[in-house]
């Protein structure tokens, strides 16, 4: 807090405002001087003359102590031995000592009552006044401004001309219209009188300790101000279904301030997105390009409503769609038809049939890859048959894909028997594929056979030739 120091300061300048004969300096050189240490009440005298410059009375007694202790102290009075009879001389000092145990008391009771007293008060009284000060220290660095306005009054009460205490109330009250003009803009800007909230940071004085804090919100109300003129603008694109210009100004919008309007901003740029989406996939017409940035736009939508079951159906059509249609450019066909088969099952005419053709035209070549990578595997064998069984329901009369379905039937038969351990049947299945392809299976059919043959008890001599 940059007036913290000031504060310090006149909470040192408040403790000279107490008099001088209340100070404990005052009780302490009164001490030394009943004691006789004439040096010691000086050098007190001196120290409380420095702190009270103006006050003739302590210079007087400074200098008279000082003239005792250099000259010495008391007055010689001479006694006449040969006056008086000794009991007469004896009533005499006696008297003349109650007389001056009187004196010495009647001074004493005056000092105490004089002295002693208002002393012990002043000294109370400047514990309680730099306690006070303590407590209000403490409370403004806490931005306790009420609890400070409190501690002000009853310092006030004590020490009703101290200046320092009227100064400590004009901080405090500037500090509290610092605070309260913030809290006010603040609040302008949480009921969307923006402007409102500006005029206040504005008018806030720079010396107030919350002016950076207000600077900061200032910034961030001027760019308020440009997202709601977009927010207007968005508005005006929208109603003339300018969906791509909407979809611009709206995520900038989101950008700048994620909580302006934000129910209204993410149902419209949901809308926009969807708009956007549907248009590009009702006229692409199977074109995976067109689809794919329909893709993006439905990605977009999905971040807006995660759990809408529709949208996600649809999302899942284009990515499959447009994945599918990428392996099969590249002539990835059992990849393609991979892809294509869940989405055919969810939405068989989607992109208007296209799919349907493509996915059965990619259906015989997949098989046919499958079968050529194989190598005698069980699993992309089992997937080339299924792959012909599909093809074949789209063309029934296709001999040549029997065929080839055929001969990966028999091998998988045949295979199937040589696990088993059954030599001959396995011998039967590979034997006749082998005689039409030797090369089946990249050579691992001719092996297989090869294998059967030697361990048969009884080997096929029409398959099993040296």
């Amino acid at each position: 807090m940059h007036d913290s120091g000031k504060v310090a300061e006149m909470r040192e300048e408040s403790n000279n405002a107490i008099p001088f004969e209340k100070h404990p300096l005052y009780q302490e050189a009164m001490d030394q001087i009943m004691a006789g240490d004439k040096q010691d009440a000086v050098a007190t005298l001196q120290r409380l003359t420095e702190r009270y410059p103006n006050e003739q009375f302590l210079q007087d007694l400074l200098v008279r102590i000082q003239l005792q202790s250099t000259f010495g102290g008391g007055d010689y009075i001479p006694v006449d031995h040969s006056q008086g009879t000794p009991i007469l001389r004896t009533l005499v000092l006696v008297l003349l000592a109650i007389t001056t145990c009187l004196v010495v008391a009647t001074g004493l009771v005056a000092v105490y009552n004089n002295w002693w007293v208002p002393t012990a008060e002043a000294q109370q009284q400047e514990e309680q006044i730099n306690a006070y000060w303590d407590d209000f220290d403490w409370r403004y660095e806490q931005g306790d401004l009420s609890g400070a306005l409190e501690i002000l009054e009853k310092l006030a009460a004590l020490t009703p001309d101290d200046p320092n205490v009227q100064e400590a109330l004009r901080l405090i009250e500037q500090r509290k219209l610092c605070s309260d003009m913030y809290a006010n803009a603040v609040s302008a800007r949480e009921r969307g009188d923006w402007p409102a909230a500006m005029d206040l940071l504005l008018q806030l004085p720079q010396e107030c300790d919350n002016y950076a804090q207000a600077q900061a919100l200032l910034a961030e109300l001027k760019k308020v101000g440009s997202v709601e003129t977009a927010w207007a603008e968005a508005q005006n694109l929208i109603a003339a279904e300018d969906w791509q210009g909407a979809t611009t100004t709206l995520t900038w919008i989101r950008q700048q301030n994620p909580d302006f309007r934000r129910t209204q901003v993410e149902e419209y740029l949901f809308q926009a997105h969807m708009r956007i989406a549907r248009q590009l996939l009702d006229g692409a017409r199977g074109n995976a390009e067109s689809v794919g940035q329909a893709l993006s736009h439905l990605k977009e939508a999905l971040t807006l409503r995660p759990s809408d079951q529709d949208l996600v159906d649809e999302y899942r059509l284009a990515v499959g769609y447009v994945a599918g249609s990428e392996a099969y450019d590249r002539g990835d066909w059992a990849i393609a038809a991979d892809r294509w088969e869940p989405l055919f099952a969810m939405r068989p005419d989607y992109q208007d049939g296209v799919l349907r053709q493509k996915l059965y035209d990619s259906y015989p070549r997949a098989a046919r890859e499958l079968v050529s990578d194989a190598g005698g595997s069980v699993r992309l064998l089992t997937q080339a048959i299924d792959y012909f069984d599909q093809a074949l329901v789209v063309d029934p009369g296709n001999v040549e894909l029997q065929q080839e379905r055929e001969l990966a039937v028999e091998y998988l038969a045949g295979l199937e028997a040589y696990v088993k351990l059954d030599l001959d049947l396995a011998i039967s299945h590979w034997g006749p594929i082998y005689a039409v392809r030797s090369d089946y299976q990249n050579g691992v059919l001719a092996e297989n056979l090869r294998a059967a043959c030697s361990q048969s008890a009884a080997p096929n001599e029409q398959y099993c030739t040296p």
